[in-house]
């Protein structure tokens, strides 16, 4: 998949099922950084997360305390563990339906996204299966709400900074 530059309103991906794109809504009941997030992919919503939040940071908090959504019709959960010291502690995951999608740390810099034990795709979009609307959706949320920031590894930031500053 190749991902654009995410604006403030939305954003776009070219791929093997055409062109998902990203509707962003900011919502002003709530804080300036909760939004409505609704990705269509051939002019049908496959994916609707009501309450999420502005990439980086802002989406990787509500997605810790789990964010429910709606994903083709069915019911869409979206939960992260991060901070945690090992590589193995930290994942983001799609639960649609009776499937789940888990992107997990492989390495210092790269993601790799995990279907029952086996890799469907790669964080960065290279599909080695069949891709399908689920993992299209999945790939171009993580990439777009940049949730990469929870499996980064939250010691050697911590290592880095000091060294830095």
């Amino acid at each position: 998949m190749e991902f654009t530059k995410i604006r403030p309103d939305g954003a776009s991906a070219a791929t093997q099922l055409g062109e998902p794109a990203l509707h962003r809504t900011r919502l002003r009941t709530c804080t300036d950084a909760t939004e409505s997030w609704r990705v269509e992919l051939d002019g049908r919503p496959p994916a609707e997360l009501p309450a999420f939040g502005r990439p980086g940071f802002h989406a990787a908090k509500p997605a810790t305390r789990g964010v429910a959504g709606v994903f083709d019709g069915a019911e869409l959960h979206l939960r992260a563990r991060g901070r945690h010291p090992l590589r193995s502690g930290r994942f983001v995951e799609f639960c649609a339906g009776d499937r789940t999608l888990r992107f997990v740390r492989r390495g210092l810099l790269r993601a790799e996204l995990l279907e029952d034990g086996r890799s469907p795709a790669d964080s960065d979009g290279r599909v080695s299966a069949e891709p399908d609307p689920l993992l299209v959706c999945a790939v171009a949320l993580y990439h777009w709400a940049e949730l990469d920031y929870v499996n980064a590894n939250p010691v050697l930031g911590t290592v880095v900074l000091s060294l830095l500053f």
